[in-house]
């Protein structure tokens, strides 16, 4: 009896194994076949994106091509940004990166070298863009006359996307690269970029009409609005830290204070987390504070984050430097 049962069960189970391997195969083939008819014809794949800024652009120039991936979602600072595996795995199946640069995203340098299939577009590489200076020297006459001098590779301030001319030659440089490599959609990338440009400039017309030509005197924590005080002739005064990893001396406080009480200076502004020291400087002096977002790790909605940054340093600034005298 047990010589006829065994036959039966191997029977039975090979041919459920058969039945299986048939079912998954059918099954893989219409997922790959809905996932294909799915995509647009030479969809330009995934386009991954270092920081919401530069995320923000790029999500206006692919509305209804595509939809970029942002790899920075971290509250983290781009200086020193600590990558997770996953993020790396996004990287290695990028068909397009857009990111700053090394002098912001350090953490991206090696990973970019090595990508050899890729296209990687960098936006301090982008035409009629204007670049300053990192400033060391903390004189108001020095930055006037020296802002202007096209710095070396190793001493630009990265922070460029803080001015409206720059965003728009950034974006006019993406979206030349997206024609070139995904040409079946030219015509939505160019149409898509004309919007983009009038939002801009209803953002820059925003921000020239909330700051209403106010040349109040301020100081920074860190110095990293330089282009948008440039373009919008804000009266910028010195910065407490000229590096942000780097601690504050006795000697550099007792100078800010002196600053603040000499010069009658009124408005202070910094970014999140609060520095201990401006708590320090507010109970010293009357000094305003607050606190600005250039990066927009705050900010919900990541395709709208560069006009939500640029709309709220109009605002916040606005605030802290108070009515002209």
């Amino acid at each position: 009896m047990s010589q006829t049962i065994i036959p039966l069960r191997a029977s039975s189970v090979l041919q459920a194994l058969i039945t299986l391997v048939l079912l998954l195969s059918i099954f893989s083939t219409d997922i790959y076949a809905a996932d294909t008819a799915e995509r647009p014809e030479n969809n330009p794949g995934l386009i991954l994106v270092s920081i919401k800024p530069l995320y923000s652009l790029v999500a206006h120039l692919t509305e209804g091509v595509s939809t970029p991936v942002l790899l920075m979602k971290q509250p983290q600072s781009p200086h020193h940004y600590n990558m997770r595996p996953s993020e790396r795995q996004l990287l290695s199946n990028a068909r397009i990166i857009v990111w700053l640069g090394p002098q912001m995203e350090s953490y991206l340098s090696k990973i970019i070298q090595q990508q050899e299939t890729a296209v990687v577009i960098t936006a301090l590489h982008a035409d009629n863009l204007k670049l300053l200076s990192r400033r060391k020297n903390h004189s108001h006459d020095e930055h006037s006359s020296t802002a202007r001098i096209k710095p070396e590779p190793h001493m630009i301030d990265p922070h460029v996307w803080l001015s409206t001319q720059n965003a728009v030659a950034i974006s006019q440089q993406i979206a030349e690269s997206l024609i070139t490599n995904d040409p079946v959609h030219a015509e939505s990338y160019r149409n898509n970029l004309q919007l983009l440009l009038d939002k801009i400039e209803q953002t820059k017309n925003f921000i020239t009409t909330t700051l209403n030509g106010n040349h109040q005197a301020f100081i920074a924590f860190h110095d990293a609005f330089q282009y948008f005080e440039e373009e919008n002739r804000l009266n910028y005064i010195d910065s407490v830290n000229d590096d942000d990893e780097a601690g504050t001396s006795l000697k550099r406080v007792r100078q800010i204070k002196h600053h603040i009480e000499e010069e009658n200076i009124q408005c202070l502004v910094y970014q999140d987390p609060r520095p201990a020291l401006i708590d320090s400087l507010t109970k010293q002096t009357s000094i305003r504070t607050t606190a600005l977002d250039p990066l927009g790790l705050n900010v919900k909605n990541d395709k709208n984050a560069w006009f939500d940054i640029m709309r709220q340093l109009a605002v916040n600034f606005s605030e802290c430097l108070g009515s002209q005298v």
